[in-house]
């Protein structure tokens, strides 16, 4: 959990270096790759689509808010360089060998896998979930998260839809992720969620 007007860690529980390279040979084994979120930076090592669509997607926020992408020659020798590793996000264009390589990593590793976009995994430490950080964050400001909106559109939002008291999955979510939703919305293409808030909360 990340403030970002402190620009301060809040709480976490990232991997630990003995998974983080275990994990990497395990990628370099079954050539599938992505990124390595550390630190206060995203290291890669080979720049593929999913790079490239994160650079993308990160030149759309404010510049306070983007987030630092590193070219390294390796990621096995970044590994004992970083202090805190969040996870990596893999990715690949072939599914089927995407959802295969998940199944080792949870199996041999014990980590937990979360798909983050369709050919997107994320791939953290056991029990780090956005719907338990969400609830950390609202305890600690004194509230209830019977009152709390959340919206989300792919499997990693399932826990916050799931905890937050109205859990909203937008319109382009699979059918497994609305299951967990209360209303379901517009696709993100569209603004649902300022009609909504407009709508149910002001």
């Amino acid at each position: 959990m990340y403030d970002y007007h402190a620009k301060k860690v809040l709480s976490s529980d990232p991997l630990s270096h003995q998974q983080a390279h275990a994990l990497v040979k395990l990628l370099a084994k079954h050539q599938v790759h992505g990124l390595m979120y550390v630190d206060d930076a995203m290291l890669y090592q080979h720049d593929v689509g999913h790079v490239e669509r994160t650079r993308k997607w990160a030149s759309t926020l404010p510049e306070e808010q983007r987030p630092v992408f590193l070219h390294v020659a390796s990621l096995e020798q970044e590994v004992d360089q970083c202090e805190s590793i969040w996870k990596f996000a893999l990715t690949d264009d072939n599914i089927p060998r995407l959802q295969q390589f998940t199944a080792v990593v949870e199996q041999e590793l014990g980590l937990t896998c979360e798909w983050s976009w369709h050919d997107q995994v994320d791939v953290a430490q056991t029990g780090n979930s956005k719907g338990k950080r969400l609830a950390q964050w609202v305890e600690s400001q004194g509230l209830s998260m019977a009152n709390v909106v959340a919206f989300g559109d792919n499997f990693n939002d399932i826990s916050m839809l799931a905890s937050a008291g109205m859990g909203v999955a937008m319109g382009n979510a699979a059918d497994e992720v609305k299951q967990h939703a209360r209303q379901i919305i517009t696709d993100n293409t569209q603004p649902g969620i300022a009609d909504f808030i407009t709508r149910s909360l002001l």
